[in-house]
């Protein structure tokens, strides 16, 4: 039996809902197995779409042919063609038009299954794959300071979203600087955390309606993900769990 709610989940997931009845939705779907698994399968699809589509450009022939029949429609003489012409031209513009039509449609509808929110495991995959390359590259910071005053302006005009900054040095966590980087394909503003000899990466993005893990290990990396407002955030380091959790308990309990 399908869930009557469904419409409302994939308005959600097509990010057509407003805050307040996306929190209506979400706890829908916390207790809903059918929407559940109507969101599993269209993060898939998106995965999918979002690694292994192939893209193609529309061929420059078809934007000329449109755009002639365009600039014919603009100059057309008032008087009557003969109508065998001007069928064979309408069939022919429609012919172009719709063809045009199909190609922007399907370009859309890609362009919607590539937005959708990606999966759990792909926010594990993502986050960790972004902290090892920025580590082995020697590019793990961009900013560098340990004053929240300097940093946090360093973000402006680098991505869309205000990250919440602080340095938690007397507790052991030292903030170093930040960069912007990537959680699959959503800009992305990362906080760097000197931990004795360990680093830790703080995620900062805009939330697209995602499911997130609480909790995950990749590749000896620990990671921990949480929500809150409009925000999603990841902490992952080869730090020790309860020590990650420390850190994460500190940034949640500070006034963003």
């Amino acid at each position: 039996m399908t869930c009557p709610e469904l419409l409302h989940t994939q308005a959600f997931i097509d990010g057509e809902v407003d805050a307040a009845q996306a929190v209506d939705v979400e706890r829908h779907i916390a207790e809903c197995e059918e929407c559940q698994a109507f969101c599993g399968d269209a993060a898939a699809l998106s995965d999918a779409i979002r690694t292994s589509a192939t893209r193609h450009v529309a061929p420059a022939e078809l934007r000329r042919r449109i755009a002639t029949a365009l600039e014919e429609e603009d100059g057309a003489d008032i008087v009557r063609p003969d109508w065998r012409a001007a069928s064979a031209s309408r069939r022919s513009f429609w012919q172009g038009a719709l063809g045009g039509a199909a190609v922007t449609g399907l370009a859309a509808s890609l362009a919607i299954l590539v937005m959708l929110p990606p999966s759990a495991p792909t926010l594990v995959d993502r986050v960790t794959d972004a902290h090892t390359r920025a580590l082995m590259s020697g590019h793990a910071i961009a900013v560098v300071s340990s004053d929240h005053h300097t940093v946090k302006p360093w973000f402006a005009g680098r991505i869309d979203i205000s990250p919440p900054v602080q340095d938690f040095a007397a507790q052991g966590f030292k903030l170093t600087g930040g960069r912007v980087d990537k959680v699959a394909g959503a800009a992305a503003a990362v906080l760097t955390y000197q931990h004795g000899r360990h680093e830790i990466d703080l995620f900062v993005w805009a939330d697209r309606g995602s499911t997130l893990p609480t909790g995950a290990v990749r590749h000896g990396y620990h990671l921990m993900f949480w929500r809150s407002g409009d925000l999603n955030f990841a902490a992952v380091s080869d730090t020790a769990v309860p020590e990650l959790a420390n850190f994460v308990q500190l940034v949640r309990s500070e006034p963003e």
